[in-house]
């Protein structure tokens, strides 16, 4: 196989890791408070961050940028650098699922960053919609029964991998690629690494469980 035909696996993730981890929590917190974000709240670079140190409206803002992000890396995927590409659903996978890695782990920002969330959002919107409804349709109910905000995302994102397997087996939809097997379950393992030093304060008794459904509990 010639260099030609293999460089766009290594440049889809690599575009899409560049797109992810495009840090725009510090970058409006810093324009909006002169201040580190990663220096307030819960250090994290994410939306949820933002709300507790800039205020809700700039958060609108960061959360905006940062689906803007997830969408961009793989519709530019699809439609602008590889559309005709004989595995493009592979190459929309590798960049969306770099892009959740990128924002879940800058390293302009130290390795830092967030969810990742919003990010999966973005990417969603070409990938699959059906996802969008699926995360945000499951992760209230998480919420109500396991009261532990970043656990929930986790089980709302292996709901939208369990959504597109389904697909794929029953081929019902469009959206049957096995390559969105691959970002579905990746960005499961992806939010799972993310989370270990999550669970590790579960565990110390430093994140303990709501004890009731207020929304400042999803900024916790």
């Amino acid at each position: 196989m010639a260099f030609t035909d293999i460089y766009q696996y290594f440049l889809a993730p690599i575009i899409g890791f560049l797109f992810g981890s495009i840090p725009f929590a510090w970058i409006i917190v810093k324009i909006r408070t002169g201040k580190d974000v990663r220096e307030l709240g819960s250090g994290s670079v994410s939306t949820r961050n933002t709300v507790r140190t800039a205020g809700w409206g700039w958060a609108v803002l960061t959360g905006t940028l940062d689906i803007t992000k997830g969408f961009l890396s793989v519709f530019l995927m699809r439609f602008v650098f590889f559309p005709n590409h004989p595995q493009i659903d592979l190459l929309v996978a590798l960049s969306g699922m770099a892009a959740f890695a990128g924002h879940c782990w800058m390293p302009w920002m130290g390795f830092r960053g967030g969810k990742g969330f919003a990010v999966l959002t973005g990417a969603l919107i070409v990938i699959n919609p059906w996802g969008i409804l699926v995360w945000w349709g499951s992760l209230p109910l998480y919420l109500i029964t396991i009261r532990y905000s970043g656990i929930s995302g986790i089980s709302s994102t292996a709901s939208v991998a369990l959504t597109l397997t389904i697909f794929y087996l029953t081929e019902v939809t469009f959206w049957h690629s096995w390559a969105l097997l691959v970002f579905g379950w990746g960005c499961t393992l992806l939010i799972i690494l993310r989370m270990i030093p999550d669970f590790r304060a579960i565990k110390r008794g430093e994140i303990k469980r709501w004890k009731g459904m207020e929304i400042s509990q999803w900024m916790k």
